[in-house]
């Protein structure tokens, strides 16, 4: 096993290390942690109650693991668990959790980029984008390929779907649908992320399915409960039906479609 550990990095006997692990100088690796191989810890990075797969890069000054921002955490023994080819850059954190049983995860190939923060409880697919500043809230879920632009910030138990994409400096505080785009003040449908969905290789026939299912659920003057039956009824494709599931599911309500002539201030 070959590992590259500088002589000023702090490593806890516990830790296990995978091949080709290298921890920089001023790294503190605390206990319940395993790190898999490839990985690098960069200078000024704090990881403690982690479980991290192949091939991760904290870049500098990031805190992984560290006890949650929640006045009920009593100290168990919570922890994040993440995938595999995630970079997480500099001053990010990425809290652990406050249910033993469930802990903070993040996925596979995410980008987490400079100063975001994931909160506790938080469970993030794989290929999220977290671009600078952006403020994760406890108990979110981000679905596969989403992206949350820079200083968002979102509320306690908001989902983002899948491919979704929210502007920047939006306010999430209800659930935004997957494949859509939001923006706003606070977070409001302005239509399809097609360019996602197209560079995410969907067909023509798969997009045009989400078209319809937009226009049902979020463009049709009927309650949403109608909306979600009608929607329901006519969804063709696994893309549509997940698009529908998910807002039936929604507990906190979901962000609807902002009107054309809609400005903030009439909010």
């Amino acid at each position: 096993m070959s590992l590259k550990i500088h002589p000023m990095a702090v490593v806890d006997k516990t830790a296990v290390l995978g091949d080709n692990v290298e921890i920089a100088p001023f790294a503190v690796i605390g206990p319940n942690v395993k790190i898999g191989d490839g990985s690098y810890i960069g200078p000024h990075c704090v990881v403690e109650n982690v479980e991290m797969g192949k091939n991760n890069e904290l870049v500098a000054g990031c805190y992984v693991g560290v006890k949650p921002q929640d006045l009920s955490y009593k100290g168990e023994p919570t922890m994040v668990v993440m995938g595999d080819s995630n970079k997480i850059r500099e001053a990010a954190t990425i809290h652990r959790s406050t249910d033993v049983n469930v802990p903070t995860r993040l996925g596979s190939y995410c980008l987490v980029m400079a100063n975001a923060h994931v909160a506790h409880d938080c469970q993030i697919g794989n290929g999220v984008i977290l671009v600078n500043s952006v403020g994760l809230a406890g108990h979110i879920i981000v679905e596969d390929k989403a992206i949350i632009s820079g200083l968002c910030g979102a509320h306690q138990f908001c989902r983002v779907g899948t491919m979704a994409m929210v502007s920047g400096a939006t306010g999430i505080n209800k659930d935004i649908a997957p494949y859509c785009i939001a923006q706003g003040y606070r977070a409001g449908l302005v239509g399809l992320n097609l360019v996602g969905l197209r560079r995410n290789g969907l067909s023509r026939e798969t997009i045009k399915s989400l078209k319809d299912t937009y226009k049902i659920l979020f463009l049709t003057p009927v309650p949403f409960t109608e909306a979600i039956a009608k929607a329901e009824a006519q969804a063709q494709t696994a893309e549509a039906k997940h698009m529908v599931e998910f807002c039936k599911n929604s507990k906190r309500g979901m962000a609807m479609a902002r009107m054309a002539n809609q400005t903030e201030d009439d909010e």
